[in-house]
C-alpha cells in the first residue's frame, strides 16, 4: 500500500492532464402534430428514440477515438517515466526495454479498462460526467464530488451506482497482474492499486470543482 500511496500523486496529475472527455447530446425537443376535426391544441409527440444497433456503434466509435486520443497519451506516458526512475516493478530494470515493457502494460491496462468501463456503460446506460457544484462550502462540495464519483446518471435522471469506474479501476488492473511479476498477482494488489485508481478519479472530479476558484484567485492576485 505505500507504494501506492508514494505513486498516488503522479495518478492524480495525469488524471488531470487527461480530463476525460465527456458526451452530452443535448435531448431532443418534443414535436407537435396538429389534431383533426378543426381542434386547434396540438399534443407533444416523444422524440423517436434511436435504435440500439445504432446506439452501440456510436459508443464502439466512440471507444475506438480513446485508444488513439491525448487521454491515452497521458494515462500511460507520464505514469511509466515516473515507474522508470523509481525502477518500479524492478523485474524489469531501467534500460530501454524496462521503459518500453512499463509504458505497454500502462497503454495495455489503459486499453481494457476503456473496453470494460464503455461496455458497461451500454448495458446499464450510466453517464458518469462530472457537474461542478460550484456554490457552498469546502465540505458541501468535496461531498459532491464523492457522491459524484460513486453515483452516476440514469437516462431518466435518477441516480444509480457508477458500476463501470471501480469495473475499469479493478478490473483492468486484475488483467494487468497476469503480465506483472508474480508478487503482484493476488487480490491484496488488485485492491491496493484498484483503489488507487478510484483515487485518481476522485482527484480528478476534486480538480474539475475547485480549479476554477483557484485559477480566479490567481488572476487577482
Amino acid at each position: 500500500m505505500k507504494r501506492a500511496v508514494s505513486l498516488l500523486p503522479l495518478l492524480l496529475l495525469a488524471a488531470g492532464l487527461m480530463g476525460r472527455a465527456q458526451e452530452a447530446a443535448p435531448p431532443a425537443p418534443p414535436q407537435t402534430v396538429a389534431q383533426s376535426d378543426g381542434d386547434p391544441a396540438s399534443q407533444p409527440v416523444p422524440p423517436a428514440q434511436p435504435a440500439h444497433p445504432v446506439l452501440n456503434q456510436r459508443r464502439l466509435r466512440d471507444s475506438i477515438k480513446r485508444l488513439f486520443s491525448v487521454q491515452a497519451v497521458t494515462s500511460t506516458l507520464p505514469a511509466a517515466v515516473l515507474e522508470q526512475v523509481h525502477d518500479w516493478p524492478d523485474e524489469w530494470g531501467r534500460d530501454r526495454l524496462g521503459f518500453e515493457k512499463r509504458v505497454g502494460s500502462l497503454y495495455a491496462q489503459f486499453v481494457i479498462g476503456v473496453a470494460i468501463e464503455d461496455g458497461i456503460k451500454a448495458i446499464d446506460h450510466e453517464d458518469t460526467h462530472f457537474t461542478r457544484l460550484g456554490q457552498g462550502n469546502f465540505f458541501r462540495r468535496t461531498a459532491h464530488v464523492v457522491t459524484s464519483t460513486v453515483l452516476a446518471h440514469k437516462p431518466d435522471g435518477s441516480r444509480m451506482v457508477a458500476w463501470s469506474l471501480p469495473a475499469n479501476a479493478y478490473g483492468s488492473w486484475a488483467i494487468a497482474t497476469l503480465w506483472s511479476p508474480r508478487e503482484f498477482r493476488n487480490a491484496a494488489s488488485i485492491l491496493e492499486w484498484g483503489t488507487a485508481g478510484m483515487g485518481a478519479t476522485a482527484g480528478l472530479n476534486l480538480f474539475r470543482e475547485f480549479w476554477p476558484d483557484l485559477k480566479s484567485l490567481f488572476r487577482r492576485k
